[in-house]
């Protein structure tokens, strides 16, 4: 252990030597609330300090001017000092703030005499005596429009909008007027060249005739239909031409149908379990009613898989479905022969907007041969898991994804011993800026059981390889028997960190350090590092890793990993 913890906290000293050696002069501003100092401070960033140093004080006024009259400071005043060859001190004075003299905001037409709107208005900061706040003024002109559209006033129209600053007086008026006109209503939905029952497709939209229009949910109906996996082209859009006297707006919904045949092909490498290749087929839609179906072949040397899997869909298709999967594998690796397989049916339904949960019945059946203990093994495992992926993730600097698991066995009912079966999985990518960024993962595994020999040995942990803990051969840790044959293990944990840097275009080099063991009673932890060669192909993303386990025998310290497809 204490070796362990001299590794971490050289590998720590290296990375911050790293950063600390790279990070340029810094400035540091004074005399601001943070609102505006981050406003300041983003302008700044786009200069470099040498700039900013030799910046006159016209031009250092000017920008500071820019940066915080939008808060109500026109008159600030600003002084730049070199505390020493890592800082630069900016101390700024913020003068007069400027108030709102007149305030002059009116909506016209049938929406004026609506409630929301109305308390929209009152709520509005923009009343005389007020701190001018440009944020505000653009986000009442926004709100305004933003509630035109979704109630279907869409003649609606500004007639006015003018900010008028005085900054002699410190003071400034305001004047937004607004006609919204006649309220308009969706009206019938067409959909064309459809291959799945309308009424199905009916389900995903948040509107019905009648409602008021809102162009919204028009986009989030498009949305979902896309979301449905069915169609691969998807165009929803009103037919103003063909609006009634009623102001209703029929909605045209042309799709076309994507492949029912889907096949993909994978593969990769690595020194420990060689080459490996899988095939997919899938259809999208297998009926009228949206149902699905997929199959997937995976085969290695050691390792051979097949998995067939059917998803029914009910009536809220995004989120609900009923699954039923079939997999059967055979492995010959190391100290492990088995042929299992399992038959699972599933209920999977969505909590929130990211989380989701599925309740499964999962019949095993298990031919094993673990270093000493063979056994035919059948376990009825009902289960709930329990999964995290954030859907507007693409669109944030830290991405995360989760998965857990509980699984039960019980030797009363079908099966052939009792397992209390715990799992778990945690994965973040911090993009630091467009060049850097951080990836983490850990993987949790217990299974709590009376006699390890009564679990078959797909059910036991082990640890090692591409994913777990690189460095070292695919699953080769986990505790031995006397003969030195490995038993697999009733607990496992492992985790990862790779920094990445992006070189050229969509290339990127790694740095990494993998922690971990399946293990009886105790932890004892195992270490890889290594480096990674990343080509993000528009086609298939590449990775290459390079690694060495610091606690792997010696001779057999050096793995390679090739891996396609996406690495998040």
């Amino acid at each position: 252990m204490i070796k362990l913890t001299q590794r971490i906290a050289v590998l720590l000293a290296i990375i911050s030597f790293a950063s600390h050696s790279a990070s340029p002069s810094k400035v540091t501003i004074t005399g601001l609330s943070e609102p505006l100092e981050n406003n300041l401070s983003y302008y700044l960033d786009s200069l470099g300090t040498e700039s900013i140093t030799k910046m006159g004080n016209v031009k250092l006024t000017k920008l500071v001017n820019e940066a915080l009259n939008p808060f109500g400071y026109y008159h600030p005043t600003a002084e730049l000092t070199r505390v020493d060859d890592k800082e630069i001190k900016l101390q700024v004075s913020l003068g007069p703030v400027t108030t709102i003299k007149e305030s002059d905001i009116v909506v016209s037409g049938p929406a004026s005499r609506n409630p929301e709107l109305v308390a929209m208005m009152k709520s509005s900061n923009l009343k005389p005596g007020q701190t001018l706040q440009h944020q505000e003024y653009d986000e009442l002109k926004s709100r305004i429009q933003s509630f035109a559209l979704s109630h279907g006033y869409l003649d609606g129209q500004f007639t006015m909008t003018r900010l008028e600053v005085i900054p002699s007086d410190n003071q400034a008026n305001i004047r937004i007027h607004f006609d919204s006109g006649e309220q308009y209503y969706f009206g019938n939905t067409r959909i064309s060249n459809n291959q799945i029952e309308e009424v199905r497709l009916a389900t995903l939209r948040d509107f019905e005739q009648g409602d008021p229009f809102d162009v919204v949910k028009l986009s989030e109906y498009q949305v979902s239909l896309s979301e449905t996996g069915w169609f691969s082209a998807i165009d929803v859009h009103p037919d103003y031409a063909a609006t009634t006297n009623s102001l209703e707006v029929p909605v045209e919904v042309s799709v076309a149908p994507r492949s029912k045949n889907v096949v993909e092909v994978g593969g990769g490498y690595s020194t420990d379990m060689g080459l490996r290749g899988s095939l997919s087929w899938a259809q999208p839609w297998y009926n009228v009613r949206g149902h699905s179906f997929k199959s997937a072949v995976s085969i290695s040397e050691p390792e051979q898989s097949l998995l067939l899997g059917y998803k029914i869909p009910t009536q809220d298709i995004l989120n609900d479905y009923y699954g039923i999967k079939f997999e059967t594998t055979h492995l010959d690796y190391l100290d492990t022969l088995s042929l299992s397989s399992d038959l699972t049916f599933e209920k999977h339904w969505k909590l929130d907007n990211d989380w989701q949960s599925t309740v499964y019945v999962k019949f095993l059946y298990e031919d094993y041969q673990q270093a000493m203990d063979e056994g035919l093994s059948r376990l009825l495992m009902p289960g709930i898991s329990f999964s995290y992926m954030d859907k507007q993730q693409d669109k944030k600097r830290i991405k995360h994804k989760h998965i857990y698991a509980i699984e039960y066995s019980d030797s009363r009912v079908v099966s052939d011993t009792q397992i209390l079966r715990l799992t778990g999985e945690t994965a973040l990518s911090w993009s630091i800026n467009d060049y850097q960024r951080l990836n983490f993962r850990v993987s949790m595994g217990a299974n709590i059981s009376d006699d390890l020999s009564e679990i078959p040995s797909s059910l036991r942990f082990f640890a090692g390889g591409d994913g777990s803990l690189r460095g070292y051969d695919y699953e080769s840790i986990s505790p031995v028997d006397e003969n030195g044959e490995l038993t697999g293990a009733p607990y496992m944990l492992s985790s990862g960190l790779e920094y990445q840097h992006r070189i050229f275009d969509t290339f990127w080099i790694g740095g990494f350090v993998d922690i971990g063991d399946a293990f009886e009673s105790q932890f004892d932890a195992k270490m890889g590092t290594g480096v990674s060669v990343i080509w993000e192909s528009s086609i298939v993303p590449i990775k290459l890793d390079v690694a060495h386990g610091l606690d792997a025998d010696k001779g057999d310290q050096w793995k390679v990993y090739l891996s396609l497809g996406a690495q998040f």
